[in-house]
């Protein structure tokens, strides 16, 4: 629970590229997304230096073109929130494996939707979950 320096704004960057890239792989039936969306999550939790997002972003900043915010506080409740959605999206890939599309998609469009809410809102369903576990464990 120690405080670290972070930027919020990769954050958002990330997970309106994961919104994008899920959004348009449903609209057009390509369940390919689901497996590009795990893979790009996967990194940015075991090598955000190599992500593709994360590159981008960095990129576009370093052009001027997008600037960051740097906050505080916790990783530890993204860092779980990331984890629960790289958990979700790894079932929609499995599922998408099985021919399960539906059960592919509903999970997709799951993580889709709580990352929506987040940028929108700055609701974090995965850091409140973090928290109440938190709570339950004393």
């Amino acid at each position: 629970m120690t405080p670290a320096t972070f930027d919020r704004s990769a954050q958002r960057f990330t997970q309106i590229t994961l919104i994008t890239l899920l959004a348009v792989g449903f609209i057009a039936g390509s369940s390919l997304s689901l497996v590009i969306a795990a893979v790009m999550l996967g990194m940015t939790l075991i090598a955000p230096s190599y992500a593709p997002q994360l590159v981008t972003y960095r990129a576009l900043v370093r052009a001027n073109v997008l600037h960051t915010e740097r906050v505080s506080e916790d990783p530890a409740p993204h860092r779980f929130a990331q984890q629960v959605g790289f958990g979700v999206l790894i079932i929609g890939v499995v599922a998408t494996s099985l021919g399960a599309l539906t059960v592919a998609w509903g999970a997709g469009l799951l993580v889709l939707t709580l990352a929506l809410i987040n940028v929108t809102t700055g609701f974090c369903a995965g850091c409140f979950m973090y928290a109440q576990l938190a709570r339950l464990r004393g």
